[in-house]
């Protein structure tokens, strides 16, 4: 290639990039509009609120709440404690030990004095062997099942559906300690309109760094650490930044399996979770969202509400934190092929138009443009066909997009939550300005490893290993 076709090639390389992180800046400062007018409207609705009536009213609709388990002796204690915890009237608890081989289910025994039972049930759901189950002497509303491993989370989810008595179900992690009033705000949402509502998720954080005792969180320190507050600013992009806006037009992409609600009839209709992918959640959301298309007349409604319910433990070494978002990226591609025919199609709507094209051109291919707009820019300047001024503005530009970005999410959480102090705040603005030239480094590489595994035609639920709890 002669020196004036490179020149060429560089440049107009370079226009492409530069017009899709602009399109990207656009495209998120219209999410961020959208998302501030959407938490408005539900902190209106979260004053206006009566959670008293709701709460001793007989008439409160129950929940049945499904945790599955496996190898979590560290948080299996505090998760449990906290849904034993909630402030809310009528729930039933259904703990899944899947396949540990840790002391999960001995702290189970010893925390509820179980007795194994014999119980009739018919299998709507695929949920592998399920070996004894048990109820509690201690609380009578708390069943454990234990099963085989090997049909990852959906499977050991699947197992809970199968027995779960009531019409809305709530799915979580065994590793996420929920607030006292979480299910009541999350509930209180749904009573306004049970017959359209079918699935309901919230934001959540992290809670490495917390003081957490008989699942109450005693002291809320959250962790300075890099690699934890990035994590932290990353949820808050996620859920209050983009899931929050596209709700506002009922094209949420995923009720995460960390804490998310879904009525029973339409997990029954839809066949329960997949474990034909490497996690369950989001394909399960696109499935949601094909199935109010199908079934328009009936407006269903599937939502994102801005209230911190939880915290879950986040990874707090880089290669767990890769490991994760392999799984994630791996996710997002499994999802967006299985469902690529929802892609621009006016059956779909909303969800069609402005959510699935997010995440093909920014979750899938995304990670393509930036390596490969460094990649060129970079040769560009080795080859001495792109100056030193314009490498150097080109990288300031890429780390302003990432900022902006983070900076508009930040304003609409600073507005509606109250849930890290203003010093935490201004730590994490401040780590933003690294954020692009680290933390996202670090993603990208996830990423690339997410692709090709994926290619590699792997399907696995990875599981990082966490790090002893401090007690």
């Amino acid at each position: 290639m002669n020196q004036v076709l490179w020149a060429q090639t560089i440049y107009i390389a370079f226009i492409i990039f530069l017009v899709y992180f602009l399109l990207l800046v656009v495209f998120y400062v219209l999410l961020a509009f959208f998302g501030f007018l959407e938490d408005k409207r539900r902190s209106q609705e979260h004053e206006g609120e009566s959670y008293p009536l709701i709460y001793f009213s007989n008439l409160a609709i129950p929940v049945s709440i499904i945790l599955p388990a496996h190898n979590e002796e560290e948080w299996i204690r505090e998760s449990l404690l906290s849904l034993l915890n909630l402030n809310y009237p009528a729930f039933e608890v259904i703990v899944v030990d899947d396949g540990s081989i840790d002391k999960t289910f001995e702290i189970l025994n010893e925390m509820l004095e179980l007795k194994a039972v014999d119980r009739v049930y018919t299998k709507h759901y695929p949920e592998g062997k399920v070996t004894a189950i048990f109820k509690s002497d201690k609380y009578p509303n708390v069943t454990v099942m234990r099963k085989t491993s090997g049909e990852k989370k959906a499977g050991a989810v699947n197992a809970g559906l199968n027995i779960a008595r009531h019409r809305f179900v709530c799915t979580m992690d065994s590793d996420t300690v929920l607030e006292r009033d979480a299910l009541l705000k999350i509930m209180a949402h749904v009573h306004r309109d049970p017959e359209r509502i079918i699935g309901i998720g919230s934001s959540f954080g992290l809670v490495n760094g917390f003081i957490v005792k008989n699942g109450t969180i005693i002291k809320r320190d959250c962790s300075y650490r890099p690699i934890i507050a990035y994590q932290n600013l990353e949820y808050i992009r996620s859920f209050i930044g983009n899931r929050l806006a596209w709700s506002r037009f009922n094209a949420t992409p995923i009720v995460a399996g960390g804490f998310g609600i879904w009525r029973s009839d339409i997990l029954y209709e839809l066949g329960g979770y997949s474990s034909d992918f490497s996690s369950e959640d989001l394909e399960f959301t696109f499935r949601g969202q094909e199935y109010m298309a199908k079934n328009k007349e009936k407006k269903y409604k599937i939502q994102m509400m801005p209230y911190y319910v939880g915290w879950t433990e986040g990874p707090s070494d880089v290669r767990s934190l890769i490991k994760q978002r392999d799984r994630w990226q791996r996710v997002v591609i499994e999802g967006v092929i299985k469902y690529k025919h929802m892609m621009c199609n006016p059956r779909y709507g909303t969800f069609a138009f402005l959510v699935f094209p997010y995440f093909v051109f920014y979750e899938v291919l995304g990670v393509f443009f930036e390596v490969s707009s460094i990649f060129l820019v970079t040769v560009g300047l080795i080859t001495k066909m792109v100056d030193v001024k314009t490498f150097l503005l080109y990288l300031a530009f890429m780390g302003l997009v990432q900022l902006i970005i983070t900076l508009l999410s930040l304003f609409t959480f600073i507005r509606g939550q109250r849930v890290f102090k203003m010093s935490y705040i201004l730590y994490l603005i401040l780590l933003s300005l690294f954020e692009f030239f680290s933390y996202r480094v670090i993603i990208s590489i996830a990423k690339l490893c997410g692709t090709y595994h994926f290619m590699l035609n792997k399907r696995s639920y990875d599981q990082y290993t966490r790090p002893k709890r401090a007690t």
